[in-house]
């Protein structure tokens, strides 16, 4: 995620969490990691761990070696499994506070009922307790509307170029 998305990301939750430039110690997770960009930044604003989720095999040697260079240690969980298919729940099976999702953006240009995207979400919502705050980096052309997504509601929309963030909260 490029740095000035990844800078008003960080703004909007400060400012959702009424704490500016910093999260409270929530358990993060930092869905489609890649390099781990967003779940470190997190971890260095506060947040109390980040639960990274990644398969592709460079990306988590990437990821690996920027934990190792940050010292992330305990703080950071990695699970290599393809995300779209593994159960978002942090290894002591406690829910997230933020979960970030940048899946590929052709995974969604579909948000019909049945996509990746919907099934995703939906089963992130079904937990009484997990009530995160999720922000998915998505195309700016995919259809993301109040109602994509009926176990969420929409409270706030940035477009930068061809990419968009949308927040959701339950």
């Amino acid at each position: 995620m490029p740095d000035r998305i990844k800078e008003a990301v960080f703004a909007m939750l400060g400012a959702h969490f009424d704490c500016p430039g910093r999260l409270p110690p929530l358990r993060v997770a930092d869905v489609f990691a890649g390099s781990g960009s967003m779940g470190l930044e997190a971890l260095s604003r506060g947040a109390a761990t980040c639960c990274f989720f990644e398969r592709g095999r460079e990306a988590l040697a990437a990821l690996q070696r920027n934990l190792d260079t940050l010292n992330a240690g305990p703080k950071a969980t990695v699970i290599a499994r393809d995300a779209w298919s593994t159960a978002i729940l942090s290894p002591d099976g406690r829910s997230f506070g933020i979960v970030f999702l940048d899946p590929p953006y052709a995974d969604t240009e579909e948000t019909s009922d049945g996509s990746l995207l919907a099934r995703y979400l939906a089963q992130l919502a079904t937990s009484k307790d997990n009530r995160p705050v999720v922000l998915l980096h998505h195309a700016k052309k995919s259809r993301i509307q109040d109602e994509t997504f009926p176990e969420w509601r929409i409270v706030d929309r940035r477009t930068f170029g061809t990419s968009a963030i949308t927040v959701f909260i339950r």
